[in-house]
């Protein structure tokens, strides 16, 4: 068991686990799979204009979009015009309808249904009126975004009768918030292979992916995640075992006779003891003499004799000196009796969440 208490098996084990893991996951992959694709199966009339103020084109193209975003994330966004919703308030009525054609997936619960009633009264006066609502499956948060863009893009059209443009602009303005919010490109005409399925809460329109779907890259980390409290609890049950057994064996009176250490955790690292001082440097050497000015350093005495009769003689200790002259020394000491001498020195149906409508007020 000693082996596995070392640091570099600990690594060893983990590398080979994950190795496992992914080799693993590419041989669940059949053999000569398709390529994965994603279809829609059945119909859905995403925009139902009794009036006749959209577009063919328009609604081709809301029929397009909402196709490649419901593949992708299982959302609709539905739109209904009407002349007037009659003694029922536009809210009520939006509501009703949204649970009628069950708008958004079952599994998302994320479908938005805008009602536009060309008629109705608005705050008394007549020049109709508008309303937005949602299904529970978006956040608080969310849900004020969507009415916030009903509100902002449908209102200025809309009030000068242009609805095809009021509808187009709110449209587009939602699928970008949609698209943002879910991390998915939307286009015409463009479904890619999606590994979720979505059913619409009407029934009788779904999608449907075929063909071998490699997992996404949080699916992998959810994965590895996965893997690692596994080989965690795998080394808890591990070390359980062999801390009985440890006890078993080195406890006396309840006082261990042998340290233990964890499996892969290693044997503590015992520092090296410091390295011992440096022996003290060489002395610098002294500095150089250097001669003062006006000629050689002073030289100490050698000890001269004295000198003659007449002229005397000069020593270097500059003792002494003739009974004329005198003689002088280095050190300027002396002279004879007549001039003496000189030294020197230096970094299904849905069920909504709520909705608004054009007065700025949210019903939830």
């Amino acid at each position: 068991m000693k082996l596995f208490q070392k640091r570099p098996v600990a690594i060893a084990v983990m590398v080979l686990a994950i190795i496992a893991s992914v080799s693993l996951g590419n041989a669940r992959r059949p053999d000569g799979a398709d390529e994965a694709s994603t279809t829609i199966v059945g119909s859905y009339r995403y925009v139902m204009d009794s009036e006749g103020v959209i577009s063919d084109k328009t609604m081709a193209y809301i029929d397009s979009m909402n196709m490649s975003l419901f593949a992708q994330t299982g959302a609709q966004i539905a739109v209904i015009v009407v002349d007037t919703t009659g003694s029922t308030e536009i809210g009520d009525y939006t509501q009703q309808e949204f649970e009628r054609l069950g708008v958004g997936a079952k599994e998302t619960n994320n479908g938005v249904l805008l009602v536009l009633a060309l008629e109705n009264l608005y705050e008394g006066e007549p020049g109709g009126d508008y309303y937005v609502t949602w299904g529970s499956g978006f956040r608080s948060r969310e849900q004020d975004s969507l009415y916030s863009i009903a509100l902002n893009y449908m209102e200025d059209p809309f009030a000068q009768k242009d609805y095809d443009k009021a509808v187009r602009g709110t449209f587009d303005a939602l699928v970008d918030y949609l698209e943002e919010l879910y991390g998915v490109t939307v286009k015409e005409n463009y479904i890619p292979a999606v590994r979720q399925e979505y059913t619409a809460l009407a029934g009788g329109y779904e999608t449907n992916t075929t063909g071998y779907v490699s997992p996404d890259p949080m699916t992998l980390v959810n994965q590895l995640v996965t893997l690692l409290i596994v080989l965690f609890v795998l080394w808890m049950i591990l070390d359980a075992m062999r801390y009985r057994r440890y006890r078993r064996r080195y406890m006396v009176a309840g006082i261990p006779t042998v340290p233990y250490y964890p499996v892969f955790w290693g044997r503590p690292r015992l520092r090296r003891p410091p390295p011992p001082p440096r022996p003290p440097r060489r002395p610098p050497p002294p500095p150089p003499l250097t001669r003062s000015k006006g000629g050689r350093p002073p030289q100490p005495p050698k000890g001269g004799g004295g000198g003659g009769s007449f002229g005397g003689g000069g020593g270097r200790s500059g003792f002494g000196g003739g009974s004329f002259g005198g003689g002088g020394g280095r050190s300027g000491f002396g002279g004879g009796s007549f001039g003496g001498g000189g030294g020197r020195s230096g970094f299904g149906g849905g069920s909504f969440g709520g909705g608004g409508g054009r007065g700025g007020g949210r019903r939830r």
